[in-house]
């Protein structure tokens, strides 16, 4: 649970998860594709190759105008 209450001065903060297996490449990393040349891997643009991300929640303290 996440409490956002302004603690002191007015700040920036970041929550983040522990890390997820990605949904896209299934922890994979990538994907292969053949090619004339042979089999070639790509890495997984949403988690960049590592097979897992982590979501990054971040409070941005702004004067009420």
């Amino acid at each position: 649970m996440i409490v956002i209450e302004p603690d002191g001065r007015i700040h920036k903060e970041a929550f983040m998860t522990a890390p997820m297996v990605c949904p896209y490449c299934n922890g994979r990393g990538g994907f292969s594709h053949d090619t004339a040349t042979g089999p070639v891997f790509t890495n997984c643009p949403d988690c960049e190759g590592t097979g897992e991300v982590v979501a990054m929640v971040t409070i941005d303290w702004k004067p009420n105008l």
